[in-house]
C-alpha cells in the first residue's frame, strides 16, 4: 500500500511540472521574415521622382516606407528615438496591393508598431541607409508576423 502512494505521489509531481521552455501570451517582438530584391518589374522615373518629392524624400538620409498586403484597418505607429513619424489606420487595397506610404529617416532605427496584435519590428539604420524603398507586409499565413522587403527599385503603386 505504502509503494502504490508513493507511486501516485512521484506520478502526480512529475506530471504538475511544467517545462521552463513553454511561454504563454504574447511577445512584444514581431518575427520578421526579411528580403533584399530589386529584381521585379519598377515604375517609371516619373512616377518614382513624383513620390519622392511628394513625401519629401529626395535626400539621401530618407527613405519610404511602403505598407502593402494584408493590413485590416489596425493601428500603426512608425517611430524612430527622436519622434514619431507615422501614426494611422491602415487598410490594404485589394487592387493596387498598397495600403500606405510614409518617409523615414534612415540615420535612425525605425520601430514599427502593430496596435492590434500588439508586436513591434525594428528596421535597423544600417539595413535602411542603404535602400530607398522599404516595403513591410503582414504575414498572416507564414511562421512570422511581418515580411519586411529592402529594395532600391519602386514597384508600381498603381496598377
Amino acid at each position: 500500500m505504502k509503494k502504490t502512494a508513493l507511486l501516485l505521489l512521484f506520478a502526480l509531481f512529475i506530471f504538475s511540472c511544467k517545462s521552463g521552455s513553454k511561454t504563454t501570451g504574447k511577445s512584444d517582438k514581431a518575427d520578421v521574415e526579411t528580403h533584399y530584391r530589386d529584381d521585379f518589374r519598377s515604375a517609371d522615373a516619373k512616377e518614382k521622382s513624383t513620390l519622392l518629392k511628394d513625401l519629401k524624400a529626395t535626400q539621401a538620409n530618407y527613405s519610404v516606407l511602403i505598407f502593402t498586403q494584408n493590413f485590416k484597418g489596425e493601428k500603426i505607429v512608425v517611430s524612430n528615438a527622436a519622434k514619431k513619424l507615422y501614426s494611422n489606420y491602415v487598410i490594404s487595397n485589394l487592387k493596387t496591393g498598397i495600403a500606405d506610404k510614409t518617409r523615414i529617416d534612415n540615420t535612425a532605427d525605425t520601430k514599427i508598431f502593430d496596435n492590434l496584435t500588439k508586436t513591434e519590428i525594428v528596421l535597423p539604420a544600417k539595413e535602411t541607409a542603404k535602400h530607398k524603398f522599404i516595403y513591410v507586409m503582414k504575414n498572416t499565413g507564414g511562421n512570422s508576423t511581418f515580411m519586411v522587403t529592402y529594395s532600391n527599385t519602386l514597384r508600381p503603386l498603381q496598377p
